[in-house]
């Protein structure tokens, strides 16, 4: 089995340990986080290391990575350790449930994530470093940016196009052949009809452009 570290040590960290225990061929050997989240050398009877050191105590050359981070500052610090992760040598792996459907050509990135019960249409395209919760349904023809992240019972429909860095929150929907903006944030249930500018925050159903920057929000 190929030996996995995970960066984190929070809740998705943990849910992407049990998926890879129980529904890969992976093996996970190990954690590492920031030194300043260190809150203690083991979890899961398995080693943490901080992540300055991470290079020695498991060697890129015999582990692989995932990047195990939520939507923390609206996708950044996924971003941010994905990019510094490479810089390492790592190799990053994707989880792909065995419970999930998608199509050949589909995934096209690394570091990404495809929930149970989700369905990945044909012609879809999903970028690098992509979390796609349980029971998501992408519709034919969506292309994801990398970074995005996508809560459980999400639905996009068909020739939809999402941005870098965005948040889709639980049983969110999108109509067909909209667009959505770079670091959006959709709110958990709001249905978008209509384009969204970069940054941009919608919550409600029918979603309601709220009059703040997703920058700005306390993500996390």
């Amino acid at each position: 089995m190929e030996k996995v570290i995970l960066f984190g040590n929070q809740s998705v960290a943990k849910e992407i340990f049990f998926y890879l225990k129980y529904f890969s061929d992976y093996e996970v050997v190990g954690f590492t986080v920031d030194r300043e989240y260190l809150e203690s050398d083991s979890l899961f009877e398995l080693p943490v290391s901080p992540f300055d050191i991470v290079e020695t105590v498991f060697p890129p050359d015999k582990h692989k990575m995932f990047i195990a981070v939520g939507y923390v500052q609206n996708n950044k610090i996924r971003k941010e350790r994905y990019f510094q992760s490479k810089e390492m040598g790592y190799q990053l792996i994707n989880f792909i449930s065995p419970k999930s459907i998608i199509y050949p050509g589909t995934m096209e990135g690394d570091n990404c994530k495809i929930g149970h019960y989700a369905v990945i249409s044909p012609g879809a395209k999903i970028g690098n470093n992509v979390i796609i919760g349980n029971g998501c349904m992408i519709g034919h023809d969506v292309i994801i940016g990398d970074h995005c992240y996508f809560s459980g019972g999400v639905s996009v429909a068909g020739s939809v196009s999402i941005g870098s860095c965005s948040y889709l929150g639980t049983n969110s929907t999108i109509r067909n052949k909209v667009s959505i903006g770079k670091e959006c944030v959709i709110g958990a249930g709001a249905i978008i009809l209509e384009n969204t500018e970069d940054r941009s925050v919608y919550l409600g159903e029918p979603a309601t452009l709220l009059p703040i920057s997703s920058d700005k929000l306390p993500l996390g």
